[in-house]
């Protein structure tokens, strides 16, 4: 309980910051995946490791931003994305999570093995924590899985090849559904957990391991089924963070109704 409670800290303090004036908006680089960083990012990024290395000690970190580092003999991996939403940050849309998964430090580890999970949006005050196999909602008026999905499907595409699973899903679908493309991959996940949306499909091969643990850990904990699908079809909770990782296609399905149409429509 104390971890959790130092790990909400964190949390409060990197969300303090995206909230008040001193975010900065200007470009500072790249990341080691080639994709553009922005003030807010590396801030963010540091405001996270300054306080789980207060908590935790010598712990190694894999972010979006600086990819792996390690320090002194580590008892912990943390795999983090302080801004998962950064290009709806930067115009304002309120669609944007702090992300953070803690596992004991190993060479091959994976998102299951994550003792620790938590994922807050930044413009609600809404947390959604995943310990000892069980998940928690934090300051949600509605945080109880659904008992049936909403007729919601969430995913991205950029081309003509990753959105073709996405209208095959639709077209095999009883029911009318509605396709959404938000900007969160961790709050999509988590949604499909929750039964907010029935799936999530993105094959574009841009998503990142740090940009979906802790999701994958809370949606799958949930009772959501969630599938690597990069090369055939395997559990996304054998995902692995010992390093970054780029992920060419994920799903994650409310159930498993919904996880053998969306595998049909990947294949």
């Amino acid at each position: 309980m104390e971890l959790l409670k130092s790990v909400l800290m964190c949390v409060e303090s990197v969300r303090g910051y995206l909230r008040s004036s001193a975010v900065r908006y200007d470009i500072v680089g790249a990341n080691p995946f080639g994709d553009v960083m922005k003030g807010f990012d590396i801030e963010a990024e540091e405001i996270v490791k300054r306080c789980l290395s207060q908590i935790l000690g010598d712990v190694a970190f894999l972010s979006e931003e600086t990819g792996l580092q390690v320090s002194g003999a580590p008892k912990w991996l943390a795999v983090i994305d302080p801004v998962d939403g950064s290009t709806n940050f930067s115009y304002d849309i309120p669609w944007v999570s702090v992300s953070i998964a803690i596992a004991p430090y190993k060479r091959g580890a994976r998102v299951q093995d994550a003792e620790l999970a938590v994922v807050a949006e930044v413009f609600r005050d809404v947390t959604y924590v995943y310990r000892s196999g069980f998940v928690e909602v934090l300051g949600a008026k509605h945080g109880e899985r659904r008992a049936w999905p909403a007729p919601i499907v969430l995913g991205y595409f950029e081309n003509e090849a990753s959105c073709k699973p996405v209208l095959r899903y639709v077209l095999s679908s009883p029911r009318r559904l509605a396709v959404r493309s938000l900007g969160s991959a961790a709050l999509d996940i988590i949604y499909v957990g929750l039964g907010n949306a029935e799936v999530f499909i993105d094959a574009r091969a841009r998503l990142r391991n740090v940009d979906v643990a802790a999701a994958i850990r809370i949606a799958t904990a949930l009772g959501a089924k969630a599938v690597e699908c990069s090369n055939g079809f395997r559990d996304a909770l054998d995902i692995e963070v010992d390093e970054g990782k780029r992920i060419k296609c994920l799903a994650v399905a409310y159930g498993d109704e919904q996880l053998t149409r969306v595998l049909q429509a990947l294949q």
